[in-house]
């Protein structure tokens, strides 16, 4: 599957799969059926100044609320866009009342929804921290500063425990690593270490897939040009597929059991996996 365009992350609604497109102006969002992967039209995304996906934007989606939700670093917000009684197929542009912007102080990065619906956003910044905002109202629920070995956090997600699972890692010198955190920020359990392509070791960590079911993690190898298969406990399994181009996003569909790996290449490659 080809986007045409670099691809900053990929979700799903119902019978339809958003990708998001790095570096445009407009028709900043392709969307697809999931079934058959075909186009089936764009989504611009209006407003002063204009959005543009850059490298650090992300996106998610909330089937409960009928929603998708878009990091913009540049203008320090969250974008939702809301698709509550709108047919997935037929539509065709978003309206101003389908969409909210939600102020975020630090740099939002990656996105993810939590186990009650609420919006995690992985912040870097001044401070690297979790921010969970209210679905309903976008205010701020909770936020979690993240312990200080934790440099260039790139994206999280909610496990089942309620613990809060994180990816993180820039520079050789950094530690590149999966590590589960708590409330407190600080970590209980980690993957990784030094920079590195052996057996326990990542290469610029920079997102993550969790399946729902047996609770396994799927983890972008960025550097590495692979993705990794973690168990519950951040033990290695094996790597899911080798040899991609500097894979950055996942998406992990929970009824089909496929998963979506985007690479980092100006044809915006998706890689589906049947697991």
């Amino acid at each position: 599957m080809s986007t045409g365009r670099d691809l900053r992350g990929i979700t799903s609604v119902d019978d339809g799969l958003f990708a998001l497109l790095a570096y445009r102006r407009d028709h900043q969002v392709a969307v697809y059926s999931i079934n058959d992967y075909k186009l089936l039209r764009h989504l611009s995304v209006p407003g002063i100044p204009g959005y543009k996906p850059d490298v650090d934007s992300d996106i998610t989606s909330c089937v409960r609320h009928k929603c998708i939700y878009m990091s913009d670093c540049q203008n320090g917000c969250v974008h939702r866009y809301d698709l509550k009684g709108t047919s997935i197929a037929v539509i065709k542009r978003l309206v101003g009342s389908d969409i909210k912007k939600w102020s975020v102080v630090d740099s939002p990065r990656g996105l993810s929804v939590t186990l009650g619906c609420n919006l995690l956003v992985t912040c870097q910044g001044k401070r690297n921290k979790l921010v969970e905002m209210s679905a309903d109202s976008g205010q701020c629920v909770r936020e979690i500063e993240l312990q200080s070995d934790i440099r260039y956090p790139h994206h999280s997600v909610q496990l089942t425990a309620g613990q809060y699972l994180v990816c993180h890692g820039g520079g050789s010198g950094d530690l590149h690593r999966v590590c589960v955190v708590g409330d407190d920020g600080k970590v209980t359990r980690s993957y990784g270490g030094q920079c590195g392509a052996d057996v326990g070791q990542l290469n610029y960590p920079c997102h993550l897939a969790v399946d729902k079911d047996s609770q396994s993690i799927f983890v972008a190898d960025n550097g590495n040009n692979r993705v990794v298969l973690l168990s519950p406990t951040l033990e290695f399994v094996r790597y899911v597929i080798e040899g991609l181009s500097w894979p950055c996003r996942l998406y992990f569909h929970q009824s089909t059991r496929r998963l979506f790996a985007g690479e980092a290449v100006h044809s915006g490659a998706v890689t589906v996996i049947q697991l």
